[in-house]
């Protein structure tokens, strides 16, 4: 019973959570680029508790990028999690990394934890993100 409860959740969940961040187009806000030349853009940022902020980030590269997830990819999406006590950010289960500019879909990426999330080569966006967020008017 639990097994299906969980599928059932992931089946409805997800695809939820992939409408969001591929039609969160309308409400992405430029942040600055990074010193790559990646441009980086946040929208639907959301006060939590404790200090914390709920935004997603999208990241345009500047050259197509080779990640180990495949590719290459001409943009990265995720809903993420920052700490603005800290300015640790954190996935918050899932990304996509898109390939073409059409906005095609060719990876998702679930995972919990991911050490390398925002780093290299991913872009390192981290500190960008992490200020604009916490420094917005609350």
């Amino acid at each position: 019973m639990k097994k299906t409860l969980l599928i059932l959740c992931v089946a409805v969940v997800g695809p939820v959570l992939a409408v969001t961040l591929v039609l969160a187009a309308g409400d992405w806000r430029p942040i600055g680029q990074t010193s790559r030349g990646d441009k980086v853009f946040v929208g639907g940022v959301r006060t939590l508790k404790k200090n914390q902020r709920s935004t997603l980030v999208r990241v345009e590269y500047k050259e197509p990028t080779v990640l180990p997830q495949g590719g290459p990819f001409v943009e990265m999406r995720a809903r993420v999690r920052v700490n603005c006590s800290n300015g640790q950010i954190t996935p918050t289960s899932e990304w996509f990394y898109i390939r073409d500019r059409s906005g095609r879909i060719v990876v998702s990426k679930k995972a919990t934890h991911d050490d390398q999330f925002g780093k290299e080569p991913e872009g390192r966006f981290m500190e960008l993100v992490s200020k604009n967020v916490c420094t917005q008017a609350k």
